[in-house]
């Protein structure tokens, strides 16, 4: 059994070495295993996280350094791009995510599983407002995804464990504004998952913060649903049925009551009204058509700046 671990990375030089040796130390002990590797991708990080890794005299252990930061979804694109394991496993870099539960992953990948999500048992020990958020996130990517999982609470997921189909099927999509996380739910596949206690982060914060949460779910909806030009239809259309339904009224009023309108406040009421309505539609046409561009340029997703491999030859 061939097992390549992708573990994106963006200033976690107090964390990387101990994540790196833990799981090697528990690869290691398993007889099935005939060849593992370590690939991190360094994204962009200005402490020194690639020097610690490349400082890590293992051969299976590797580091990818992107030449500028691009976000821990690109990160893990490009380590899953390098990854040639039968199984590739993707972590986080902090030592939250337990990697002894890897055993329980595998047996479910034995099973027929072509992915297996690692969920963790419960987030009470997270604010309100991030438990919130998680729930209603990974609602909405499921409903834009018309994913049918059934059983597995992706607001509780934390890292998976990949067949070497799924890296195939992720590797051949080449959008540049999407999610390894949404991918995964979108490519379908039988996926199963396995249950653990997320342990406490060892040193620093997390890096995501509300801001990037809220970009991630925007990348989603746009990315895997129409959802957002089929609303401005309806709304639109709405609109101009009450437009039409109020100056209905107000001929009606003028010829048959003899009530004439009164002033110009409501006048500017709907002119604001349907102003702001207009702005907000062309801003999400003009989101979808800045996307639609993006993808024409065809730009490489990311650029690779230095690598252990290159590095150890000279």
């Amino acid at each position: 059994m061939n097992i390549s671990a992708v573990i994106p990375a963006y200033n976690e030089s107090d964390n990387i070495k101990a994540t790196v040796e833990e799981i090697l130390a528990i690869t290691g002990k398993r007889s099935d295993i005939d060849k593992f590797k370590v690939i991190v991708v360094d994204d962009h990080s200005y402490d020194n996280t690639y020097d610690i890794v490349n400082n890590i005299h293992d051969s299976r252990v590797s580091c990818l350094r992107l030449s500028r930061q691009s976000g821990s979804h690109t990160a893990l694109r490009a380590g899953i791009k390098e990854a040639d394991g039968d199984i590739v496993l993707c972590m986080a870099a902090d030592g939250q995510d337990d990697p002894n539960c890897l055993e329980e992953m595998i047996s479910r990948w034995n099973n027929g599983d072509k992915i297996v999500w690692a969920l963790r048992k419960t987030r009470e020990n997270e604010s309100y407002f991030s438990r919130l958020f998680a729930q209603v996130f990974y609602w909405i990517l499921f409903w834009t995804a018309r994913s049918d999982l059934q059983g597995i609470e992706l607001s509780r997921a934390d890292f998976y464990l990949l067949d070497r189909v799924v890296v195939r099927a992720i590797n051949s999509c080449g959008e540049r504004n999407t999610s390894v996380f949404g991918l995964i739910v979108w490519l379908g596949f039988k996926q199963g998952f396995v249950e653990y206690e997320r342990r406490k982060r060892k040193t620093g914060s997390s890096k995501w913060n509300f801001r990037s949460r809220l970009r991630l779910a925007k990348d989603w909806i746009i990315a895997f649903s129409g959802l957002p030009l089929k609303l401005m239809t309806v709304v639109g259309f709405l609109v101009a049925f009450v437009g039409f339904s109020y100056s209905l009224f107000l001929i009606i009023s003028g010829i048959v009551i003899g009530r004439p309108v009164q002033g110009w406040a409501s006048t500017m009421v709907v002119i604001l009204l349907l102003g702001g309505l207009q702005m907000t539609m062309f801003g999400i046409v003009g989101e979808y058509l800045w996307r639609n561009l993006d993808e024409t340029r065809k730009r490489p997703l990311y650029f690779i700046e230095r690598s252990t491999k290159e590095d150890n030859k000279e």
